[in-house]
């Protein structure tokens, strides 16, 4: 009953250059949601707080980047339309 499901070859996938650390940044760089999920999902684990803290970190500072940055410069650029509301 005691027994570990998850070998140490499991953990190590977690790890920062791993496959599964880099999945949770592109993760992160597409859906700021998903990257909080994903990162504090990691960061719960004793194992994994410094890479949850790293790909939740990076969901927020993407996010933020994406906004106050590319938004306003495709909205100026004419790539994407500007909405206002009608009063």
């Amino acid at each position: 009953m005691d027994e570990q499901f998850i070998t140490s070859s499991d953990a190590d996938k977690f790890k920062i250059g791993k496959k599964w650390f880099w999945i949770g940044i592109a993760v992160s760089t597409f859906n700021l949601v998903a990257g909080l999920t994903y990162g504090i999902a990691l960061a719960l684990g004793k194992e994994h707080r410094k890479e949850g803290l790293i790909i939740a970190g990076w969901a927020v500072v993407w996010a933020l980047i994406g906004f106050f940055l590319i938004g306003p410069w495709l909205v100026k650029s004419g790539l994407v339309p500007k909405f206002q509301i009608v009063r």
